[in-house]
């Protein structure tokens, strides 16, 4: 009995391990902002946008007001798992039958919301500070 549990136990492959988790995946978006509209892009953001984007799965790290040129910008910062989660968040809040609402009663002819929208995907560098 021994030898045959010798055989089975020899045979024995350790259970694989699982992969360490990748890295999350950032998205950094840089809005262009029109000053006469500025307050009205702050509310819309603040007051819906940031609650809709968190049911649809958005992780926002972070948002900030900088200038460039000369002009106000809204930037922030998305965290995502992967990118099958980044697409389908997306896809589902400008699906979102709320954000379109809000979108259309916040439009304004005369002074628009927002001009120019920038977008960087990023990854972290496998030396970046804080990596999992």
């Amino acid at each position: 009995m021994t030898s045959l549990l010798a055989v089975i136990l020899a045979g024995a492959t350790p259970a694989a391990e699982a992969p360490p988790p990748s890295p999350p995946l950032y998205q950094l978006r840089i809005y262009q902002l029109n000053e006469p509209s500025k307050a009205r892009f702050h509310a819309r953001f603040r007051d819906h946008a940031l609650r809709i984007m968190k049911r649809h799965g958005f992780d926002v790290a972070a948002t900030w007001e900088a200038t460039h040129d000369g002009r106000p910008e809204f930037v922030y910062l998305l965290r995502w798992r992967d990118e099958a989660a980044l697409k389908a968040g997306w896809a589902a809040f400008r699906a979102d039958e709320e954000w379109s609402r809000i979108k259309r009663e916040t439009v304004s002819p005369e002074a628009p919301i927002m001009g120019e929208i920038e977008e960087r995907t990023m990854v972290l560098t496998d030396y970046s500070p804080g990596r999992p």
